[in-house]
């Protein structure tokens, strides 16, 4: 699931200025629409998997046909159809939006399945934690081999380079998805006579105070975490003068963050998860302001800010997603009606805001 969509939201933006050459005028308009778009999207899509019904599950046919429509739409983003600047931006355009709105209609569902999977809290914890901590690892890993991988195939500025990796990382993302269909199973199942309701739905994420400020911190933090690795490629190359130097870091990245998640799973067992996100929060904060202030000159720095900085992000990735689950038990008290979708929905929507 992260391993294809690391690699169109990391490399998508790159690829259209750099190798697309669309102005960063319309780039910008088309990021910020598509966002608007796509978090009004989350929601829709979390009331739409919350009433499914299937021999399946609410949230598994999902996974088995959004999944690989995803992987096919995100390889193709990746292609030039014409020389002509208006028919690429027209195509841009359109592949953007159709990625995001497929990629929303699999991500809520698979980030329902935790909470769809046990009601037993501790459970449901290692669940996510550990399914963050792959979802950490198998980012970094796209993030250490693309530059690599761009390189042998002609380089960051050729666009058949990017289509070749892009179809790879499609293909294996598929057969992940339809090996989580076949293993995964839904325990938790509503009444078969409770009909969805949408004002229930909405009610209970409204009114769901702890969700609430699980993800207005959710919100700072990403503020921070997104704009930092957005830019990640540029940094390298225009500031550190290497776009090697990216597969480096992600490498840095990718075990420090593995190892965050760990730690917020080994931190959660002494102390409440509130405690443990501060913790997290503060860490980064401090790295990030080391970084700031000793510049781009002394690299063993900027290895080590970056090691703490993921650190942080994996065990504060982990604890949002946890502490969210936490909240679906209370919104089903507060409406009597269960909603791991539209819950799930919030934390799309506050990352695309």
């Amino acid at each position: 699931h992260d391993s294809a969509y690391t690699l169109w939201s990391t490399w998508m933006t790159p690829f259209l200025t750099d190798v697309v050459m669309i102005p960063a005028a319309v780039l910008g308009a088309l990021l910020a629409f598509g966002r608007v778009f796509d978090g009004v999207n989350d929601i829709m899509m979390g009331s739409f998997a919350d009433r499914t019904k299937s021999k399946w599950g609410r949230f598994r046919p999902w996974i088995l046909r959004a999944g690989p429509l995803f992987c096919l739409c995100m390889a193709l983003s990746f292609l030039i159809p014409s020389p002509n600047m208006v028919i690429r931006i027209v195509y841009a355009c359109i592949m953007y939006v159709l990625v995001d709105v497929v990629f929303t209609a699999v991500d809520i569902p698979f980030w329902s399945l935790p909470s769809a999977m046990t009601k037993n809290v501790k459970e449901r914890g290692d669940i996510i934690g550990t399914t963050q901590t792959t979802s950490g690892a198998i980012s970094g890993i796209v993030g250490i081999a693309m530059p690599l991988a761009l390189a042998a195939f002609g380089g960051e500025t050729n666009a058949s380079a990017y289509f070749k990796v892009a179809a790879i990382v499609a293909v294996f993302a598929a057969i992940m998805y339809l090996i989580s269909f076949k293993t995964v199973k839904e325990h938790v199942v509503p009444e078969n006579s409770e009909k969805f309701s949408l004002k229930l739905g909405i009610k209970s994420v409204v009114t769901n105070k702890p969700l609430l400020i699980v993800q207005i911190a959710n919100a700072v933090g990403l503020l921070a975490m997104i704009m930092r690795g957005n830019f990640n490629y540029y940094y390298c190359v225009y500031n550190l003068g290497s776009l090697e130097i990216m597969s480096l870091l992600s490498l840095i990245g990718t075990v420090t963050g593995i190892v965050g998640s760990l730690t917020f799973i080994a931190l959660a067992k002494k102390l409440d998860k509130k405690k443990v996100i501060f913790i997290f929060a503060a860490c980064y904060i401090a790295s990030c302001l080391v970084h700031y202030v000793s510049g781009w000159e002394n690299m063993m720095v900027i290895y080590i800010c970056s090691a703490i900085c993921s650190i942080s992000v994996g065990g504060f990735q982990v604890a949002v997603m946890a502490m969210m689950a936490d909240t679906i038990e209370y919104g089903e008290w507060r409406t009597g009606q269960r909603n791991e979708g539209m819950i799930t929905s919030t934390r799309c929507f506050v990352t695309k805001l």
